[in-house]
């Protein structure tokens, strides 16, 4: 037995009652119901947001710091919560939606909660380090920039994003096709180290390869909605208003990025830091390109989906060592005074001893051959046996001394931020302390 929403019409939540509205049969009372469920922060959908939100971090779905000490070294994890600035719109891929005049923005399949996926935020970064590390600086000044500084970073980043799209054996096309006309020299420089880093032989093909950085998707908080209203040529009035389901201003989400140099292992110390904390810096720079100036929405070109400066709750936790001043000098504690007699505090010389312990009586011949003063450190031993010695002899073994504790696990290098312009300094500060400035 199938069963057909649209048929059946259950009363649900909020998002089901949406999608419903593509049933009601006059569009205008379905967008106007439409606004009524969406729009302002104390909306039927906003609330319902609110719960949902708190079901995915009950469930442990929102992104959570990983555990360093399991990661490869230079590993680093980057995670931070932004505001909106302006409204983030997106498409979602819902075939039926309300009217033909509503966009719904994306949403999680299961929770419907607004969201933007891993894989945009991957493409939206990558070609934001592109545009201002590769494309801006050829196009400023093409003769100033050499095919082999090109072919270099070319090279960085598809280590960091993966291979790019058409990268093919025979002709290259879309992306790698615009990085080839960029630059034209700098494609066999970057091919030969493409080939050096993975050890392929010049007549195989370059290598489909994921990159180094792993992303994940976000989660906003409200939800909201956009009016265009195109105004007629002839009588200057509004004719039919488009609604653009969005993000609005104000709303918050967690940005989330993980860093796995797996290409590295094996690879010197020096040299896994040096790399690492080289590409921390490029995706700092591309993170406050991306959400201050260029934007990771739909619209952007137009002002969209940008964030303010200023972050809370930002940290970046790295898979290195923090390197720490080493103690001050303490001065050792002076020995303690024993008498002759004894070889320990508590414990007499083994010469005034039995096999078994008790204090051992000298014979008449033993004391005529002692000196005088070998008689008087007898007696003083044989007084003290006396005193304290066989007091402390009676009593049971002591426990053995405990174990040196272990040595304490290594404190990874971690710093917090509240801005885009702390995390870049954060960033160019590491290099240059760690020796791996560029």
């Amino acid at each position: 037995m199938s069963y057909d929403l649209y048929v059946a019409q259950p009363q649900g939540d909020i998002p089901t009652q949406l999608r419903l509205l593509v049933t009601e049969p006059n569009s205008a009372n379905a967008a106007k119901r439409f606004v009524q469920f969406v729009h302002g922060k104390a909306s039927g959908f906003n609330v319902f947001i609110d719960q949902k939100y708190k079901h995915l971090k009950s469930l442990g779905l929102l992104p959570t710091p990983p555990d360093m000490a399991l990661l490869p070294p230079g590993s680093w994890f980057l995670q931070f919560t932004f505001t909106l600035a302006k409204p983030w719109m997106s498409k979602d891929d819902d075939p039926f939606y309300v009217t033909e005049s509503v966009n719904p923005v994306r949403k999680d399949k299961v929770f419907k909660v607004p969201m933007m996926s891993a894989a945009s935020w991957k493409g939206l970064l990558r070609w934001t380090v592109l545009h201002t590390r590769l494309a801006q600086p050829v196009i400023a000044s093409e003769a100033k920039q050499s095919p082999e500084t090109f072919a270099q970073e070319r090279f960085d980043q598809t280590l960091l994003f993966g291979d790019e799209k058409g990268e093919e054996p025979e002709q290259t096309k879309d992306f790698a096709a615009y990085l080839d006309a960029l630059k034209p020299k700098a494609r066999q420089d970057y091919e030969r180290l493409l080939r050096a880093h993975y050890k392929l032989s010049p007549d195989v093909p370059l290598p489909h390869h994921s990159g180094r950085l792993m992303f994940y998707p976000t989660f906003f908080d409200r939800i909201d909605v956009e009016v265009i209203n195109p105004h007629s040529r002839q009588t200057k009035a509004g004719t039919h208003p488009i609604y653009l389901e969005c993000v609005p201003q104000g709303a918050k989400g967690i940005f989330s990025l993980l860093y796995l140099p797996f290409d590295l292992i094996g690879k010197e110390e020096a040299e896994i830091r040096t790399q690492a904390l080289a590409d921390l810096q490029r995706v700092a720079e591309g993170l406050k390109e991306m959400f201050l100036t260029y934007g990771f929405s739909a619209k952007r070109t137009s002002g969209y989906g940008v964030a303010e400066e200023t972050v809370s709750d930002g940290f970046v936790h790295i898979r290195i060592a923090e390197t720490q001043a080493p103690p001050l000098p303490t001065r050792a504690a002076a020995a303690p005074q024993l008498p002759k007699y004894l070889q320990a505090p508590g414990k007499l010389k083994d010469e005034y001893l039995n096999p078994d312990g008790t204090f051992r009586e000298r014979s008449e011949a033993e004391l005529a051959k002692m000196t005088k003063a070998q008689k008087q450190e007898y007696e003083k031993a044989k007084k003290w046996w006396g005193r304290e010695g066989k007091a402390l002899a009676s009593q049971p073994p002591t426990e053995p001394p405990p174990e040196k504790p272990q040595a304490p696990a290594p404190t990874w290098l971690k710093r917090e931020f509240d801005s885009f312009a702390q995390l870049s300094e954060i960033a160019t500060t590491l290099v240059k302390e760690q020796g791996g400035a560029q």
